[in-house]
């Protein structure tokens, strides 16, 4: 929504594709085609740091500039900007958060999509990092869910079964939040087995209003959408010198207890 309001306001046409699933197997053929039309710019989220790097450089290759949008790849030298959020920083708030309403001691667990892509690994990596800090809470757990909420919820009814000293799960974006906070409702579990999740869609956010999940890192894709064609528009009109290399957009961060508040309910994700 946001890349198509800013297209709208420089006059760029611009068509987006997708795959039906967040994976190289669904997004390669679909970067292929686009390849075949020759775009003057490719906006990109890269399902995986390995995998696209070799179609990205195709595109690099026929002289279109690549502009990576929330998630990135290994070889950032052939993109013309990066943009995403602190996935570091919001891994780090989630622990935060766990820890200081399950009164730093406990056991915690991590609920992630797949191993590759860029901002979810760094989320996990951020929340392990600041887990550190806290000795007497130790994570006992780390799921795939493979970007599915029924198997994350699956994941977490097992792990509350299996870990009677369970307080919190981290999931690393709204699948693994969305199904973690089932679970924990389901299981009769609030306040008890504390939910940090990412992102803002519409059902995390009836979590969070309920109390279910309890604090929500929400990125702000809309700014990062009109960034990215500002930075094609100007690299296209020789503005080359306005382009950043990299771009952390803030995150924000939402409570069930400030979930209500327009300051934060305004960066809660569109339903369609």
């Amino acid at each position: 929504a946001g890349a198509a309001a800013e297209a709208k306001k420089l006059g760029v046409t611009l068509t987006w594709q997708g795959g039906t699933q967040f994976s190289p197997t669904t997004q390669l053929p679909v970067v292929d085609s686009l390849l075949a039309k020759h775009p003057d710019a490719l906006l990109i989220a890269p399902t995986d740091v390995k995998a696209l790097q070799a179609p990205i450089q195709k595109f690099v290759n026929a002289g279109i500039p690549v502009i990576a949008v929330d998630t990135t790849i290994n070889d950032t030298s052939l993109l013309t900007s990066a943009i995403t959020s602190n996935n570091a920083q919001g891994g780090a708030a989630a622990a935060d958060t766990i820890a200081r309403l399950a009164h730093d001691k406990g056991e915690v667990a991590v609920d992630n999509v797949t191993a590759g892509i860029s901002t979810t690994d760094a989320r996990q990596a951020g929340f392990l990092a600041e887990m550190k800090k806290y000795p007497k809470m130790k994570v006992v757990a780390t799921e795939y869910n493979n970007d599915s909420a029924t198997t994350a919820e699956s994941q977490v009814r097992n792990l509350i079964l299996s870990h009677p000293d369970l307080v919190g799960v981290f999931g690393t974006n709204l699948y693994g939040a969305q199904g973690a906070g089932t679970a924990v409702d389901a299981a009769g579990k609030k306040g008890k087995v504390f939910v940090a999740g990412y992102d803002a869609e519409p059902a995390e956010v009836n979590l969070l209003k309920k109390g279910v999940i309890d604090i929500l890192v929400i990125q702000q894709p809309a700014v990062e959408g009109a960034d990215a064609v500002q930075y094609a528009y100007d690299k296209l009109t020789g503005k080359t010198s306005a382009i950043p290399k990299n771009t952390l957009v803030k995150n924000v961060v939402a409570t069930t207890a400030n979930a209500s508040d327009p300051s934060i309910s305004k960066y809660f994700y569109l339903s369609s």
